[in-house]
């Protein structure tokens, strides 16, 4: 969503979605507005990303991962993409409820937050999340497993938006999809929530940038 903070070493994390109440709005500022998807937005998704650093390194690479990804599904895409365009029908942010194995079987989660850096500092991240957080809802009424997502450690600013949305850092057992032992994921995975959490400390005496 924004700069990683490369001051801090890049250590992978995981949040889950917290007991919440029902999303019933989501308050987008104003000139933006929340889109169908639609299938004419696949490159300038891709090259959002690419610009962000997400995918690449180049856009023909990140078309390739789309294509795998969102296009071999696209009933799910068209329900599951989040969309946020301004008024002239440009596209402003994105987010996704997609397939996750990070614990082993598929779980939703969370997926490419992105907002184009000419739209940020506005709160449209917080919608994109909110919005994936109702779609969720409606398709997992019962909100078992929970809803997840990854990030990491210089994604700070971002996981604190997270927890004001309701998602808890993750300190379970180490995920079956993590790659680590068990003992490792433990270190690891404390050491990045102490580097997190002195970051948010740090910044409560000032606004936490939006994302």
């Amino acid at each position: 969503m924004t700069v990683l903070d490369t001051s801090l070493p890049n250590i992978p994390v995981l949040m889950e979605l917290g007991p919440h109440e029902p999303v019933r709005e989501v308050p987008l500022p104003a000139g933006y507005r929340l889109a169908p998807w639609d299938p004419s937005l696949r490159e300038a998704w891709v090259r959002l990303h690419v610009a962000l650093g997400h995918l690449g390194p180049t856009v023909e690479d990140g078309l390739a991962y789309f294509d795998r990804t969102y296009g071999a599904d696209p009933v799910a895409c068209a329900r599951q993409m989040v969309v946020a365009v301004d008024n002239a029908g440009r596209l402003a942010g994105t987010s996704s409820l997609w397939v996750g194995r990070d614990f082993g079987d598929e779980r939703l989660r969370v997926h490419w937050v992105g907002v184009d850096p000419a739209h940020q500092r506005r709160g449209i991240a917080r919608a994109l999340v909110l919005e994936t957080i109702r779609r969720y809802d409606e398709l997992v009424p019962s909100g078992r497993p929970p809803l997840y997502l990854s990030t990491q450690t210089g994604s700070w600013p971002a996981c604190g938006m997270y927890r004001k949305l309701g998602f808890v850092a993750y300190r379970g057992p180490a995920p079956a999809g993590w790659g680590m032992s068990p003992e490792e994921f433990a270190t690891r995975n404390d050491e990045a929530w102490r580097l997190i959490d002195a970051r948010l400390a740090r910044a409560s005496a000032r606004d936490v940038p939006k994302v």
